[in-house]
């Protein structure tokens, strides 16, 4: 009895590896999409593109194979495009249009030489692939801040580029290519102060721009350069006047200043836009002041000119007039 069982058992795991193995064999088809890339292999001498106006990178493909082959066909589009090297045998690089037939570029990639997958069909059948030979030229890299004011020379670094031309299209004179700062990067920097500017991108003339395989080496630069103090003018009302003098003079002196002459009604500030800001949002405070010396207190000034400060100071100040009524009166002696 347990001889049959055994025998029942071998039997039945010989029947099902059997039937794996006929499944696994049994011809399959499927249509995928696949990304094709045309590469060249030297980057530097040539330049490829497919001419083909209606060609979007993708060709549908029909495959036939066993199950096994079939189901691994899925990984043949998860690993990005696949790459035909120009210059090979199947894909040529002779400069001009050249007449690909996609068919037999794909069966020479390795994916499908050992992945047990027969290519029944693709749609396109033929591709035009145009090879253009391309030119190194160096180019000066020139600093372009737009109307920004600076103060010295920028500086890029490195001072020259790489550019990739088309031969038959390369212009005879020197080249320069642009190395563009956006407003965002040059009202980050502090004015007055040399900074440089990490990643800028460098672009190639309008001109140039358009040319099939047209390139620059290093794609970006570092510029380093200092910003002229960007001016500006913002005008207040309501300045208040405050009276200065030493110390000493306070017990001797009685000082008042008209009421309308208290605050100064128009007064227009200039200097550096970021500090004007700060005007702007009161954190600049701006006070005008009447300072009266010992001998003006001994003569008894009526009326005296408004200042904005002694220090030096990159503002501005300027109002419609200066002169401040004053009264000064000596105060009484208390001694005995």
């Amino acid at each position: 009895m347990l001889d049959r069982i055994k025998t029942i058992l071998l039997v039945s795991i010989i029947t099902l590896l059997v039937w794996v193995f006929a499944e696994a064999e049994s011809l399959q088809r499927r249509d995928v999409r696949l990304e094709l890339l045309f590469v060249t292999d030297a980057p530097s001498e040539r330049f490829v593109e497919v001419a083909d106006e209606e060609y979007r990178g993708v060709v549908s493909v029909s495959l036939s194979g066993s199950a096994a082959a079939i189901s691994g066909s899925e990984d043949l589009s998860r690993g990005g495009p696949l790459k035909l090297v120009v210059g090979s045998t199947v894909v040529p690089a002779s400069p001009g249009d050249n007449l690909i037939a996609v068919r037999e570029a794909l069966r020479s990639l390795p994916q499908f030489k050992a992945g047990g997958l027969t290519i029944d069909r693709v749609e396109p059948a033929m591709l035009r692939v145009r090879v253009t030979p391309l030119e190194v030229r160096d180019a000066r890299i020139k600093v372009d801040v737009g109307e920004a004011e600076l103060d010295g020379v920028p500086e890029a670094r490195p001072v020259n580029a790489k550019v990739y031309l088309p031969k038959d299209q390369s212009p005879a004179g020197p080249i320069e290519v642009l190395a563009t700062l956006r407003p965002e990067d040059l009202n980050r920097l502090v004015s007055g102060r040399r900074e440089t500017v990490p990643q800028v991108k460098l672009d190639l003339p309008a001109a140039l721009r358009r040319l099939p395989g047209a390139r620059i080496e290093p794609a970006n630069a570092s510029v380093t350069l200092a910003v002229r103090s960007r001016q500006a003018t913002a005008e207040l009302s309501g300045v208040p006047v405050q009276v200065r003098l030493a110390a000493g003079e306070l017990a001797r002196w009685e000082i008042s200043i008209p009421e309308q002459d208290r605050f100064l009604t128009k007064v227009r500030v200039s200097g550096p836009a970021d500090m004007i800001e700060q005007v702007k949002r009161g954190e600049i405070k701006v006070v005008a002041s009447v300072s009266l010396s010992f001998e003006e207190l001994e003569r008894g000034i009526t009326q005296k000119e408004v200042g904005f400060g002694d220090l030096p100071s990159p503002l501005r100040f300027e109002t419609d007039s200066r002169l401040v009524r004053v009264s000064i009166k000596k105060r009484e002696s208390r001694n005995p």
